[in-house]
């Protein structure tokens, strides 16, 4: 058949035999109006493209083959478009039915978890999801069954919603981690940088700590982060560094990360500048006030009008960055050279804008979600405390969520992420 005498192909019964649990999301966040197509097959407007690999015959695969699909009559389509560039790109599938349908094209084989070991912190930042959660440490005993869960892990990151170190079992579990071959990496305020504290993570081979920094004017950085001395935290970086270094300790390596505002977001340089003189080696990120509905909801109400800003602020970072990777290692070449699969960001699906985090985040429930920034249980068999990730992986529920944010057919709790306003 020559590609311009191409028909469209129904998809439906193919789609529906292989994988009738991928269910695309018809109440998802509005895409671009560009996105929507007329359906031939019933006349309704509101069809959107999704990717797959499909198979016409026996055995020839065209791979990520964009399928129309159409809420109203729920039908799935290779339209007369498509089928011409599949007959363009292989000629020799012409005459031969579509057979078989893939559509699981997202990251699947996890090596990396991000897990919460604590909701409490000894800080009441405004802006934090963390202080309107339960507050709460995880069991140690299950931070081992998680362990157990999860054989392929490769590194883990202690962080979340809490400061990890007011855990009395972080050195355990760190430790517990260790001893398996897991590279364990954190997150942390910098308060507690106690000369203990600092012994401990030298003697633990705590790969790497992050230290968030806000503001380099004192005053500005206890206005946001409520109850933070930033001089404690000065310190308590300069007495890790020093400590390491003296007692012939290579980790761990010291990285910065902070949130910015709208009276603050000309401050990065100056906090690079003054981290790299007291010790810090790695620039692992900044970002502005989080716009997410998870968050907005918990902002006070005089600090809602900051989310105005939220734009002008991230091009600021974006282009401060650049100059602060010149001075500190980036924290996607410190991972690289640690054999740290620290990058999560997937494979794209071609159309639009999508999500494909390679990351496993839990709650301290042991709750599996989509990404660090969804608080809610989302399905209880996906708890990583009771079920092996590849149970939770091969979960139909779990597989149609990712099938969704794959494509980029985000559900509402995604709105306000950065990667729903790209396709706005």
């Amino acid at each position: 058949m020559p590609a311009a005498e191409a028909a469209a192909v129904d998809a439906t019964a193919a789609w529906q035999r292989c994988h009738a649990h991928l269910v695309p999301d018809a109440q998802h966040l509005r895409l671009p109006a560009a996105s929507y197509h007329a359906c031939d097959a019933c006349g309704g407007r509101r069809g959107f493209e999704l990717v797959a690999h499909v198979r016409f015959g026996p055995q020839t695969w065209l791979n990520e083959t964009p399928l129309l699909h159409c809420p109203d009559c729920r039908r799935f389509t290779l339209t007369a478009a498509r089928h011409a560039q599949c007959l363009e790109r292989v000629p020799a599938i012409a005459g031969h039915p579509l057979t078989a349908v893939d559509a699981r094209l997202w990251s699947a084989s996890p090596t990396f978890l991000n897990i919460e070991p604590t909701t409490r912190c000894n800080f009441n930042c405004w802006y934090c999801v963390g202080r309107h959660m339960v507050q709460a440490d995880i069991e140690v005993d299950n931070f081992a069954k998680m362990l157990d869960n999860f054989p392929s892990l490769k590194a883990i990151a202690l962080v979340g919603e809490g400061e990890p170190l007011l855990h009395k079992g972080f050195f355990a579990m760190a430790d517990m981690a260790r001893a398996r071959g897991i590279r364990v990496l954190m997150l942390s305020n910098g308060s507690a940088f106690s000369e203990s504290v600092v012994r401990k993570l030298c003697e633990s081979q705590i790969a790497y700590v992050s230290i968030s920094i806000d503001s380099i004017d004192p005053k500005t950085f206890a206005e946001s982060r409520i109850d933070g001395d930033l001089q404690r935290i000065w310190e308590g970086i300069e007495r890790l560094r020093r400590y390491r270094d003296a007692n012939g300790y290579q980790y761990p390596k010291i990285g910065l990360k902070g949130t910015l505002f709208r009276h603050t977001e000309d401050q990065m340089p100056a906090i690079v500048d003054e981290a790299k003189r007291r010790g810090v080696e790695v620039f692992e990120s900044f970002q502005p006030l989080n716009p997410m509905v998870t968050y907005v909801r918990i902002y006070p109400k005089d600090q809602l009008r900051q989310l105005d800003d939220v734009p002008r602020v991230a091009q600021r970072i974006d282009e401060d960055s650049a100059r602060a990777r010149t001075l500190l290692t980036g924290v996607m070449d410190f991972c690289a050279s640690e054999g740290i699969p620290g990058s999560n960001v997937g494979r794209p699906n071609g159309l639009r804008p999508g999500c494909d985090e390679e990351w496993i985040y839990s709650l301290l429930s042991g709750h599996v979600t989509p990404c660090c920034q969804v608080k809610d249980v989302l399905d209880p068999d996906w708890n990583l405390f009771e079920h092996p990730i590849e149970e939770i992986l091969a979960n139909e529920h779990y597989e149609n969520t990712r099938f969704n944010l794959w494509n980029g057919l985000f559900p509402a709790y995604c709105g306000g992420c950065s990667k729903t306003r790209a396709t706005a």
